[in-house]
């Protein structure tokens, strides 16, 4: 008995022993940042306390009420401290764009909807120039189908993209044709790509067969599907329940794991029957997982499928003179005979039209229902800021070049939702309506999407988490001033109430300012072909 009670004291002594080893290893440690006396919140372990946050070699290395010592000590009493917020769905890394979504919390940001092809170009593109945060791409079904039905041999670019829009998915494609999109798809999925991109709404020659071997491919190679369900419309035949019921059996018979973009768009205005059809969908097991934008206007190409109908405006619910381009000036179309000729002229452009207006109270609850809906990710769905002098090929030039203007000019072009996404969701829906509490919003906006794509990518893994050994993606905030002032006119007014944004335990944004001379953001990929260990 005396031999086990003196083994038990001594397990305790040297367990204390090195307990105070650690302790003094963490206070000796001389950290490259240390944000001292923050308000602490990491969704996956419900962490909300004040504490301080060392790091070291662009990884946090500690998380202690201990004091820490550092090369920087940055004082952030009274603010939160969070992990960086994941975006799965930008258009544009342009590095304009990408210092938008930094001032927005955002470290990590992808284009997931649509992808680029060839991925491996893409993702070339990017790393040679630098970006401010981390970035990622999908497999674009789009540019590949393009290449096979129209002979589109553009460049893995937002331009190239959009170039490839013309003429590419309105015809089924024959079994040969078939064959060449899947392989050049899989391809990409062997160079890197992350997810497949699949907007049918764009795209409504995409046949049955066609979308099912897409889906097998997407789960034979453990990547989800980013889905924009086709129609687009609350009429049937062909409405947006027919579209959400045809995503739910390519789901179900693939087992492939759906990223589900915008869903407050789905239902335009009325969105409530395509949340409960998702919910049903997740109850009957289906790997779904969901994303939001806090905004009731959307802004599509203006050749997308759904605004090429005749009787758009009657399937949609709007009036033709509703419409306006995307570009400032903007013009606002006469009526359809107008809204036409500008359509066959300017066929890559991008509209704006308001679909839910907040407000109402009507409105202002169905936005609140799609905000609101159990672990949806809020993303921005932003295209490229636009403005006089901005060079062409802006994907391709990094800093130095014309692209790296700071602050962007007030006549600039596009819309507010790369700039102010996070920060509606933080300032709108947490603070002023409720409908979320702090610690669900920086769930949804950091936990939500690095747990739903950690089970396909491992980079994921090591964000969306505020704890020692995670990736040093880091935003700071003060949750009583944070504020979106970016409006549809004005897409590049800067955030209130945004401090401090690292990348990598880079400061991209610091005292709330963006740091011009740095590029830290990192790809996220999935391992190429042939270089696996």
């Amino acid at each position: 008995m005396r031999k086990l009670f003196m083994s038990k004291v001594l397990t305790m002594l040297m367990a204390l022993a090195l307990i105070g080893a650690v302790t003094a290893h963490a206070q000796d440690q001389d950290y490259d940042v240390v944000l001292k006396g923050g308000r602490v919140m990491d969704p996956e372990t419900s962490l909300d306390a004040v504490m301080n946050v060392g790091i070291k070699g662009g990884k946090i290395a500690a998380v202690t009420e201990d004091e820490l010592s550092g090369k920087e000590i940055i004082d952030v009493k009274g603010l939160v401290v969070s992990p960086g917020f994941i975006d799965t769905h930008q258009h544009s890394l342009d590095i304009a764009d990408g210092r938008l979504a930094a001032q927005d919390g955002t470290t990590t940001h992808m284009e997931l909807e649509f992808g680029r092809s060839p991925v491996a170009e893409a993702y070339d593109i990017v790393a040679q120039r630098g970006h401010p945060i981390n970035y990622g791409f999908s497999a674009s079904w789009p540019m590949r189908r393009a290449e096979v039905m129209t002979g589109f041999n553009g460049e893995a670019t937002f331009d190239g993209l959009t170039e490839a829009f013309e003429g590419w998915g309105v015809t089924v494609s024959n079994p040969e044709q078939e064959k060449q999109i899947l392989a050049l798809i899989q391809q990409d999925l062997d160079d890197g790509a992350i997810a497949v991109g699949f907007p049918p709404a764009y795209g409504s020659g995409a046949g049955t067969q066609e979308s099912i071997k897409l889906w097998k491919m997407a789960a034979a190679n453990n990547v989800p599907v980013s889905v924009h369900v086709r129609y687009q419309s609350m009429l049937d035949p062909n409405s947006s329940v027919e579209a959400m019921n045809e995503m739910l059996g390519l789901t179900a018979a693939s087992g492939a794991h759906a990223l589900v973009c915008h869903i407050q768009l789905l239902g335009l205005s009325d969105p409530y029957m395509m949340l409960d059809v998702i919910d049903a969908g997740r109850k009957a097991g289906l790997k779904l997982t969901t994303e939001v934008y806090p905004f009731g206007v959307t802004a599509p190409p203006i050749s997308a499928d759904y605004l090429q109908w005749e009787n758009s405006d009657e399937r949609i619910g709007f009036e033709w003179n509703e419409i306006r381009t995307e570009k400032t000036p903007h013009y606002t179309f006469k009526d359809k005979a107008d809204f036409k000729k500008y359509q066959k002229e300017h066929p890559i452009e991008f509209v704006q039209m308001e679909y839910i207006d907040e407000s109402t109270p009507e409105g202002l609850a169905a936005m609140r229902a799609a905000v609101t809906f159990p672990n949806t990710i809020p993303a921005a769905d932003g295209t490229p800021i636009e403005w006089e002098g901005k060079p062409k090929g802006a994907d391709k030039l990094g800093l130095g070049s014309g692209v790296d203007v700071w602050p962007l000019p007030k006549d600039a072009s596009g819309q507010p939702r790369t700039t102010s996404t996070h920060a509606i969701i933080l300032g709108k829906w947490v603070r002023e309506q409720g409908a979320l509490t702090l610690m669900q919003a920086i769930a949804n906006s950091s936990y939500v999407p690095a747990k739903a794509l950690g089970q396909h990518i491992p980079q994921f893994n090591t964000k969306g988490r505020l704890q020692v050994g995670m990736d040093a993606d880091i935003t700071v905030f003060d949750p009583k001033t944070v504020k979106a002032n970016a409006t549809w006119d004005d897409v590049a007014a800067l955030n209130d109430g945004f401090h401090h944004t690292l990348v990598n335990g880079v400061f991209i944004l610091k005292d709330g300012e963006i740091v011009t001379d740095v590029l830290p953001g990192q790809p996220i990929r999935r391992t190429p072909k042939g270089h696996e260990e």
